[in-house]
């Protein structure tokens, strides 16, 4: 028993140090684990006093048929009906369980898988290559064969490897896109309210300058109701007083009366006073005040507010690019930082220094002004909406260009041409009559006509504006104006 001892020794070594699962190579021939009864691996294996080992429930069954004591090999008969636990003989069995079940030995022959079957594509013991199973097979070490495996393997990887990292990079770039949203949507939620907060400034002052006249007007009222009060009050203390004065001599003596009768009738006679007339505009004017009071309030704040004809899109803005906080204008800047804006999504504009507008238009007359300045390099045109996710821009883009002095046309199916240019532009109306197909650039300031495009359009043509300049392009405002149908 050298083999089940030294085979222990080498197993609680390996237990110690927390390898219980490939405890040490087994050298312990299968038999000698297996119980003499059952023929199968000991399970709480016991020992009987003549040193043979059986499992528990095993040799008490045996006695049990037997009605005695018995060895099941030697016979000899046990002095005791509760048999010692062998516990080395335990540990080892399920040491070469946990062997076995780790699919390093073979589960027909309990011999290690020392080969690798090239017919089956599969690891065998010693044994299984003498069988007929595997007869005229072809074999070499598994070490070998885990190693062409493993090339084999890491080549199929390869590519899943790569597609991790474009997922990975998907999940960067959306979870990007989430910061991207939250910081847009704390943005623009701290600018309506301040375009809101303006709308209420407005509103307040108008309320407080309406209700100040309201006041001013009341006041005003209220001293002319006052000023005609006192000689009214004036006219009834005299009546009264020549009133009490006459009811005061009806009441004494008739002698007295008679001496002071003409003198009471004098008074009575004396000149009455004319009737006060009544007031006329004494009243406020509500009117004035409550009438038609938010249409005045709306009219008036006509010269508060403006009309875009074209709103840019700030998705579409190419990094360099820096839009006005009304979205109207753009100019070019630094580069937008990691903490800006470094994801880049399909609507951002990478090829040109360029910015869309936020509505397309596939039919109608659209105009809008754009006022230049002194900027140096600019571009203004339409550009389609399938244009925008294709490497050539140009295959969907009508546009005028200025740079280095030189004013040039672009369009899809006409190569470029430059055009003559007097004098410097200040302004440029760009409008498009998509049902005529006709896009036109005017200088609105002297009603000239710069250069047409003429095309059958059929996809949907957004608003286009490039710079490479500081010095930002500006869409002007419409002049707001209030009808009454």
């Amino acid at each position: 028993m050298k083999w089940l001892t030294s085979g222990i020794r080498r197993w609680r070594r390996r237990r110690r140090r927390g390898k219980t699962k490939m405890a040490f190579k087994w050298s312990a021939p299968s038999n000698e684990l297996s119980c003499p009864v059952c023929q199968d691996t000991f399970k709480d294996p016991v020992l009987l006093p003549c040193s043979h080992s059986f499992c528990h429930t095993c040799v008490l069954e045996w006695w049990r048929r037997k009605r005695g004591r018995e060895c099941p090999v030697c016979k000899s008969v046990s002095s005791t009906d509760r048999p010692a636990r062998n516990l080395v003989l335990k540990n080892l069995c399920e040491a070469f369980l946990l062997e076995v079940q780790s699919g390093v030995f073979c589960h027909q022959h309990y011999e290690k898988l020392k080969l690798y079957c090239l017919d089956h594509q599969r690891p065998v013991c010693v044994v299984c290559r003498e069988s007929s199973e595997h007869l005229h097979h072809r074999f070499i070490p598994v070490d070998e064969a885990a190693e062409v495996r493993r090339k084999e393997l890491k080549k199929k990887i390869r590519p899943l490897q790569e597609k991790v990292e474009v997922f990975r990079e998907a999940k960067e770039n959306c979870e990007s896109t989430e910061e991207e949203i939250e910081a847009q949507a704390r943005d623009t939620e701290e600018k309506i309210r301040n375009e809101f907060s303006a709308l209420r400034m407005f509103l307040q002052t108008e309320e407080e300058a309406r209700i100040h006249e309201l006041k001013e007007e009341a006041s005003h009222k209220k001293m002319v109701v006052r000023s005609n009060i006192e000689p009214l009050n004036n006219q009834i203390v005299a009546m009264e007083g020549t009133i009490h004065t006459i009811e005061r001599g009806l009441r004494v003596d008739d002698t007295s009366f008679l001496l002071q009768a003409d003198a009471l009738k004098s008074r009575a006679q004396h000149r009455l006073p004319e009737d006060p007339k009544d007031m006329t505009g004494a009243m406020i004017d509500v009117g004035k005040y409550l009438g038609n009071l938010r249409f005045n309030v709306w009219s008036k704040m006509k010269d508060e507010v403006s009309y875009s004809p074209v709103i840019l899109n700030p998705n579409t803005a190419h990094r360099e690019l820096r839009l006005s906080q009304d979205l109207t204008g753009v100019s070019c800047g630094p580069k937008m930082s990691p903490h800006e804006s470094m994801h880049s999504h399909s609507e951002r504009m990478a090829q040109h220094r360029s910015v869309l507008g936020c509505e397309g238009f596939s039919s109608g007359s659209h105009s809008w002004d754009v006022d230049i300045g002194k900027n140096k390099v600019w571009a203004l045109g339409v550009i389609a909406k399938d244009a925008q996710g294709k490497a050539n821009l140009q295959s969907g883009l009508w546009m005028l260009r200025f740079c280095g002095g030189k004013l040039t046309a672009f369009s899809p199916s006409c190569p470029a041409s430059v055009l003559p240019l007097k004098d410097w532009l200040q302004r440029v109306r760009v409008h498009l009559d998509w049902d005529k197909g006709k896009l036109s650039f005017i200088d609105p300031d002297t009603n000239t006509v710069i250069h047409t495009f003429t095309h059958t359009f059929t996809d949907k043509l957004f608003p286009y504006m490039n710079t490479w300049n500081d010095i930002p392009l500006k869409i002007l405002p419409l002049k707001a104006s209030v009808t009454v149908g």
